[in-house]
């Protein structure tokens, strides 16, 4: 066995330690794939691994892609918009003429990955990476939630009016005596959630030409929040005594005597968990290898500074899913890959209870945040389709390339909390190549561009239209070493 160079320790090392803070959001908030050789397919990898990379997918691919060690990093670069158009009727009042948009800033992430993998035993593999699963963020200058929401509160019960459409002034709005204006965590909006995943991994092979692995997950994640002040009242402690609750309705939802610490403006909180992926990979066929595998929840502790914004007082799993595919090997040097996936946004409380909607504020008393039943973000379960090819050039030269497509996980009804998550991707486009100078070294390079998708309502739970949008691109670079 060939001795690693000691700089590609250090880097590997570096890779893996920071791997564990990374954003990104294609399908839903889970990356489309990871590494750079996978992200060329559009992900489609369950029955076509590449590297240790795969068994973020499918465990059972490292029995087929030999003794090895990669590195690489993905530039990510998420652009994302958000606008509430105040100028249109609400109920109860007239047109205002005041539109709040606004684009997220920080508009490049650094992502790395980090894997090896190695021969154990006769049957017997050993793998290891540790990878961005995923992630949320959204920073806004502007506040759109405090300033349409003003804006609608100082135009509430104005009269129209044939000459004046806005009908007569009005003194400017203020809440209740005693309580501050402007209202308290109500500048910089904006969340940041990032999700790194540790996954040890054990695969072997029976019948010769079948493979069966298991993954240990193990999570962990980083989350903050800013600028939600205007939500208070929809919190247990905004409502929770005589006073705080008299503030609410006498705002109508807009300020609360006894604001949560739980809600918004803490410091970075962290939460780790652990669960499981176990896949099969197996030919069936001198020219059809099919992959399946499966990926528990993972349960994660609490973000006990963030149990008034989550369900569950602040639980934040991360959601099961299954990915089966076929790769059809068409000719000697081209492979043609399907794959289908479904994440299961379903099953986390936080992430697909209801929302606010168009109606009174809070919708009701048990589904307050951070409540068992509590609001969240409205999200449905997707379903997402991948078509690849692979095409090895020469002993060097490998190309690829990739389509993938997904279900819309934000219902138009819920776009007024996805302001903070954007998450609106359907369509991605990918290209990638391999070059191989030698036996032992690979470069790997990929490109991906996710396009554009808006996501609106006629009627926002504020009563006015919005919406949400997002398009992306990222570029990913890699290096393995061969054993």
């Amino acid at each position: 066995m060939n001795k690693v160079p000691v700089w590609f320790k250090t880097a590997t090392l570096v890779a893996g330690l920071a791997a564990a803070s990374t954003t990104s959001a294609t399908t839903g908030y889970f990356a489309l794939g990871y590494g750079a050789k996978a992200m060329g397919l559009a992900g489609a990898v369950v029955s076509n691994p590449q590297d240790s990379a795969s068994l973020a997918v499918n465990p059972a691919g490292i029995t087929a892609i030999g003794e090895r060690v990669d590195v690489g990093l993905r530039f990510f670069m998420p652009k994302r918009e958000a606008e509430l158009e105040t100028s249109a009727s609400c109920p109860g009042c007239a047109p205002i003429g005041f539109d709040v948009d606004d684009k997220s800033r920080r508009n490049l992430f650094l992502i790395p990955n980090f894997g090896f993998n190695l021969k154990i035993g006769e049957n017997l593999w050993f793998g290891f990476n540790n990878y961005g699963n995923g992630g949320l963020n959204s920073t806004y200058d502007r506040n759109i939630y405090n300033e349409a929401g003003s804006a609608l509160a100082a135009a509430s019960g104005r009269a129209p009016n044939p000459d004046d459409p806005l009908g007569p002034p009005l003194p400017p709005f203020s809440p209740p005596e005693g309580l501050a204006f402007p209202l308290p965590n109500t500048g910089t909006l904006g969340v940041d959630l990032q999700q790194g995943i540790f996954a040890p991994t054990l695969a072997t092979k029976f019948r010769e030409k079948h493979s069966i692995g298991v993954s240990l997950l193990i999570g962990v994640q980083r989350f903050s929040s800013r600028g939600l002040g205007n939500f208070q009242c929809f919190t247990q402690t905004g409502r929770s005594d005589p006073v705080g609750l008299a503030s609410c309705q006498a705002s109508n939802g807009a300020v609360s005597a006894t604001p949560s610490d739980g809600l918004t403006n803490n410091s970075s909180d962290w939460s780790y968990g652990a669960g499981a992926r176990i896949g099969w990979m197996g030919e069936v066929h001198p020219r059809l290898t099919l992959g399946a595998s499966y990926s528990s929840k993972i349960y994660m502790t609490e973000f006990d500074d963030y149990d008034e914004l989550f369900a569950e007082d602040g639980d934040l799993d991360i959601p099961a899913n299954f990915t089966l595919g076929a790769t059809f090997k068409a000719t000697p040097d081209l492979k043609v890959s399907f794959d289908f996936q479904q994440i299961q946004y379903e099953g986390v409380n936080s992430i697909s209870n209801q929302g606010p909607v168009l109606g009174p504020a809070p919708p009701c008393e048990d589904c307050l945040l951070g409540m068992d039943d509590g609001m969240g973000f409205g999200w449905e379960d997707i379903n997402i389709y991948r078509i690849a090819a692979e095409y090895a050039y020469d002993s060097q030269w490998i190309f690829r390339a990739g389509y993938s497509w997904n279900d819309q996980p934000i219902p138009d009804s819920e776009v007024l909390f996805n302001i903070l998550a954007p998450a609106t991707i359907e369509k991605h486009m990918t290209f990638g190549f391999t070059f191989a100078p030698d036996k032992q070294s690979e470069y790997n390079f990929a490109y991906m561009h996710a396009f554009e998708k808006e996501v609106s309502s006629s009627q926002t739970a504020f009563g006015v239209p919005g919406s949400i949008k997002m398009h992306q691109d990222s570029f990913d670079v890699s290096y393995s070493y061969k054993f």
